[in-house]
C-alpha cells in the first residue's frame, strides 16, 4: 500500500488498479473514503479505462472483429507499477500486454498521478498513444466513493448534494445500463438536494456539464464535514449510490466517456463519448478531491 502525507491529509493507494484505499484528514482522523463492502459495493474508487459504463452485450466491434469487455473496462483490475514517488506525490503506470490486447487491440500508456496540496488531493490521468500508425480510441473516468454520513449521529437521508454553478442542468437518463441522451430531463440544482436511496432507483444521476468548471459537494449537516469534487473538462459527472443495497455511500464520478447509447450499433468507431489520440500523441484529464 502506498501512503502519501502532508500536514492536512493522509492518503493510501493500492497498486492494484491504482485505486484509492483511504482518505483522512489529520485533524479529525475521519475516514472519508468508502471502505468497500461486498454486500453493497466491494470497490472503493476504481479507475475506468478504456471504457466508461457498459457496452451493449458487453462487446464491441472494431476492424471487423468482435471483442468482449465488461463494464468500466479492465484497468481497475490490473496492477499498476510505481514510476515516481515522494512523500506527497506518486505516479503509477499501466500499459498494454498480451492479455489486454485480447480485449482491446490498442497500445497505450496510462499514468495516474496523485498529489497532495493542502486539504486537496489532485488527480491527473495521462494517456499516451505509443503507436506510430494507429489512433488510440478510448474513454476514461473516475469512480470514488465516499462515506455518507461522516458522523455517527447522522443518517444517509440527511446528506446534502450541492453543485457549483448552482443552476439547472440537463440530466442524462439511463434506460437500464444504457444512456438515453436523446431524451434528457432537467434537474434544478439552484438549492442543495437532500438525498435518499430512492433517488438512485434508476441508477446514477448524470449531469451534463459540457466541459465547464463543475464542483459537486456532499455535506453531512450533523458535523458539517464533507467533500468537494472539482472537475474541469468533463462532459458528464455521475452521482451514484447502490440500489437496492442502500449503503451509506455516495460516489461522485468525473467521466470523460459514457455508457453505450440505447441506439448504439456496437461499432467502436461510432461509440458515443470516445476519445481519439493520434499516433504518438497524449492527453491529460484532471479532477481534485477536497475535504472539509
Amino acid at each position: 500500500m502506498i501512503k502519501l502525507e502532508n500536514d492536512k491529509l493522509t492518503v493510501e493507494i493500492a497498486e492494484l488498479g491504482a485505486q484509492l484505499h483511504s482518505i483522512r484528514r489529520n485533524d479529525n482522523q475521519v475516514e472519508y473514503l468508502w471502505q468497500g463492502d461486498p454486500a453493497s459495493w466491494k470497490r472503493q474508487a476504481p479507475v475506468l479505462f478504456p471504457f466508461v459504463g457498459r457496452l451493449k452485450d458487453d462487446q464491441y466491434e472494431y476492424a471487423g472483429k468482435t471483442y468482449h469487455q465488461t463494464q468500466h473496462g479492465f484497468a481497475r483490475d490490473r496492477e499498476f507499477k510505481v514510476i515516481d514517488q515522494t512523500s506527497s506525490r506518486v505516479v503509477l503506470e499501466q500499459t498494454e500486454d498480451e492479455e489486454t490486447l485480447k480485449v482491446f487491440p490498442f497500445a497505450f500508456q496510462l499514468r495516474i498521478t496523485y498529489e497532495l496540496a493542502g486539504d486537496q488531493l489532485n488527480v491527473c490521468y495521462a494517456v499516451t498513444n505509443p503507436d506510430s500508425k494507429h489512433s488510440l480510441i478510448y474513454a476514461i473516468g473516475a469512480h470514488p466513493g465516499f462515506n455518507m454520513p461522516l458522523s455517527n449521529d447522522g443518517t444517509f437521508e440527511q446528506v446534502q448534494l450541492s453543485v457549483s454553478p448552482a443552476e439547472e442542468y440537463s440530466r442524462v437518463v439511463l434506460d437500464g445500463p444504457y444512456n438515453d441522451s436523446q431524451n434528457p430531463i432537467m434537474i434544478n440544482m439552484q438549492k442543495p438536494l437532500t438525498i435518499n436511496h430512492e433517488l438512485f432507483k434508476n441508477d446514477a444521476i448524470i449531469f451534463e456539464t459540457g466541459g465547464a468548471k463543475f464542483t459537486a459537494t456532499l455535506t453531512d449537516p450533523v458535523n458539517h464535514h464533507g467533500v468537494h469534487v472539482h472537475t474541469l473538462g468533463t462532459q458528464h459527472v455521475g452521482v451514484w449510490s447502490p440500489y437496492p443495497a442502500k449503503a451509506n455511500l455516495v460516489c461522485v464520478e468525473p467521466w470523460w466517456g459514457i455508457a453505450d447509447n440505447v441506439n448504439a450499433d456496437g461499432k467502436l468507431l461510432y461509440k458515443q463519448g470516445m476519445h481519439r489520440l493520434a499516433p504518438q500523441d497524449n492527453d491529460t484529464y484532471n479532477f481534485s478531491i477536497q475535504l472539509f
